[in-house]
């Protein structure tokens, strides 16, 4: 898709508030991603992601280059922004210095925070989804603690920087894989 009409979409839906679709797995073209815009950067779109249900769902950074597609408008956006005001949802704050990479800034942020993130990866052309903690950067080289759904781990994954597609944090799914984590197992 072209850079700049594409900055220019995601920035006229930004300014008016609005939910858009954005299309990243070209690889799994039915796979999207809905809510608003809160933030445009050359490289980057940074969104506050709404669920099926209209339901505040943490935040995404994706990559501008891989953005195939963007819909815009439409019946369904439409009902997700009423149903998203009418139920008074409210994403969390957030603000991640946008000097130098934003990739490696809200990966930093996330390891000094603790906060639990899905980063969705492409490794010789294999797709793979890691949930967890950020351990380690140096450079380009991510070292991420690999969760499951009942926050028992995988072990260490390390993997570079130019392979992240997209990152989410803030998810209900992710909080309570925290809240899971955080807690002693039961006996």
């Amino acid at each position: 898709m072209d850079r700049e009409i594409l900055c220019r979409v995601l920035k006229n839906a930004m300014k008016a508030q609005t939910i858009l679709y954005i299309y990243n797995d070209a690889t799994n073209k039915d796979e999207r991603y809905g809510g608003f815009v809160h933030l445009v950067t050359k490289d980057y779109v940074i969104m506050r992601i709404v669920s099926l249900q209209a339901r505040a769902s943490g935040y995404l950074v994706a990559r501008l280059d891989l953005i195939f597609r963007v819909d815009n408008g439409g019946q369904s956006a439409s009902r997700a922004e009423r149903l998203y005001q009418l139920n008074q949802e409210q994403h969390g704050d957030f603000a991640v210095s946008t000097f130098g990479s934003l990739l490696v800034n809200v990966l930093t942020l996330a390891m000094h925070q603790k906060l639990a993130i899905s980063v969705y990866l492409d490794q010789d052309d294999e797709r793979e989804l890691l949930n967890g903690y950020v351990r380690h950067i140096a450079n380009e080289h991510i070292v991420m603690d690999d969760l499951d759904d009942n926050a028992e781990s995988y072990g260490e994954v390390h993997f570079e920087l130019p392979a992240v597609i997209d990152i989410k944090f803030d998810s209900r799914d992710l909080r309570n894989l925290a809240l899971l984590y955080e807690q002693p197992k039961w006996d």
